[in-house]
């Protein structure tokens, strides 16, 4: 996210997202070391964390290619709403994937519906905020 568009709450829910991915990286090494998992599986793990963490936030830097309008055309609410979208998203993505793992630590089994929660908690987020920045452009547009 660029300097410009950085509020104190925004700031705040980015540190979280980056402790949440360096805990979850920590963790996957953790079971690769102490549980001889194959170095591939969890270097698998690491990289879809990295991979996805590093397109959204590329997509922080420049929200007008999220829905691929002008830069020009990207202000003000449609550029607020698009920074919180991925941000959400981010955060949900990264909580998502700690905490199963977290949960492996602790013993507890979790239900293989937790990923279609997931998934499901994921498309709400950018449902609802797609749905606001299509209101501001329409309503650019008249």
């Amino acid at each position: 996210m660029r300097k410009r568009d950085m509020t104190f709450a925004s700031a705040v829910l980015e540190a979280i997202d980056a402790l949440l991915a360096l805990a979850y990286i920590g963790l996957q090494i953790y079971y690769g070391v102490c549980y001889h998992i194959q170095v591939f599986k969890f270097v698998a793990n690491i990289l879809v964390l990295l991979l996805v963490y590093i397109a959204i936030t590329w997509l922080q830097h420049y929200p007008e290619r999220l829905n691929h309008i002008a830069a020009e055309l990207c202000v003000g609410n449609i550029r607020k709403y698009s920074l919180r979208l991925l941000t959400f998203v981010k955060l949900v993505f990264t909580a998502g994937l700690l905490v199963p793992c977290v949960c492996d630590a602790f013993g507890i089994a979790i239900r293989d519906v937790y990923s279609l929660i997931m998934i499901g908690l994921i498309l709400v987020v950018t449902a609802y905020y797609e749905y606001r920045i299509f209101q501001e452009i329409k309503s650019l547009r008249k």
